[in-house]
């Protein structure tokens, strides 16, 4: 993965639009900017190039986006441009279509084609994730997107909630990445926004197994991650909720070397481990801790506890010094 930041604030005034709309052009599908705000310009974005896929977090003040049919004879990428509002509004028009997009909402564009973006519009700024991917990597007809060109998603659920976390994450994580992690980073995001389009559209059975194997181990990770604290949780009720068969699920499991029952444990464990080494939160029993994650009682969560740690969970808190007296 490759990064680079750009910020206006450190630039004179007079140069921050200017220098903005440079940096655009450099970055993106080549487009024309206004803004009725250009004398101190604020905006910040901090690219990250994943492959041959971009990804873009980025804050600024109101701005009008124009991709005219000229800008695209001068250069194309090819691409589908979806955009992640965290906060703000897009007023979006494209293939004959407008479309109001607000917070925890997607907007599709192609590329290919010219639109106009309004963004931020009544609001002091513009929050929010740009995602550029090639059409050529999703695991769909480029053909069947069409009618989602112009429009807006939901990020709050389904695939869409996936791919909105796992952007935020990449976002405040980035540092973690190794440069030579872009690959598998991209085929994740192609693998999501594939996945996004063809629920979409209704055709998920046009997905390649594999694609749908890996959307699905995101979405069963992120729906136990949400549930530890449920003491019912369990194959069962996981499969269940996503219409497939406990069979299936440890299936998918084991094909990551672990099972379902040790990879839950290991998030409530490591959650757990995460809580007692936090002095913020020393006034809370060790006991209450274990119940916050799931597990059935103290001695449960002991020994379980001393199995991956080596240690008690009262041990770990002596271990940085709080007084052994704290009831457990």
């Amino acid at each position: 993965m490759i990064e680079s930041i750009f910020h206006t604030r450190d630039l004179p005034p007079e140069e921050r639009f200017g220098y903005w709309r440079d940096c655009i052009g450099r970055t993106h599908a080549p487009v024309a900017l206004s803004s009725d705000r250009t004398d101190g310009f604020l905006a910040y974005q901090h690219m990250m190039e994943l492959s041959d896929v971009l990804v873009w977090p980025t804050v600024f003040q109101p701005v009008i986006f124009d991709r005219t049919p000229r800008l695209i004879r001068f250069s194309d990428p090819e691409s589908y441009h979806l955009s992640l509002v965290t906060s703000g509004r897009l007023e979006v028009e494209s293939v004959g279509r407008s479309s109001d997009v607000g917070a925890n909402e997607i907007n599709v564009i192609d590329t290919s084609t010219p639109f106009r973006i309004r963004a931020g519009a009544g609001f002091p700024r513009q929050v929010g994730i740009g995602l550029e991917v090639p059409r050529k990597r999703l695991s769909i007809p480029e053909g069947s997107v069409e009618p989602l060109v112009g429009s807006k998603l939901s990020a709050a659920s389904g695939y869409g909630v996936l791919l909105r976390q796992f952007l935020a994450h990449l976002a405040e994580d980035s540092a973690s990445y190794r440069p030579s992690d872009g690959d598998h980073l991209s085929s994740i995001v192609c693998d999501l926004v594939s996945g996004l389009f063809a629920r979409s559209l209704e055709v998920d059975d046009r997905l390649p197994p594999e694609s749908r194997r890996r959307t699905l181990l995101m979405s069963v990770r992120n729906f136990i991650r949400s549930r530890l604290g449920d003491r019912s949780l369990t194959p069962r009720t996981v499969a269940a909720a996503h219409h497939i068969s406990t069979a299936y699920l440890h299936r998918v499991f084991r094909e990551q070397g672990t099972t379902v029952g040790a990879w839950i444990r290991e998030q409530r464990l490591a959650n757990a481990h995460r809580d007692l080494a936090d002095p913020n939160l020393d006034s809370v029993p060790v006991h209450r801790i274990g119940e916050k994650w799931g597990f059935s009682s103290a001695p449960v969560f002991s020994r379980a506890y001393r199995d991956v740690y080596g240690v008690s969970p009262r041990d770990t808190r002596g271990e940085r010094g709080t007084p052994a007296s704290r009831p457990s």
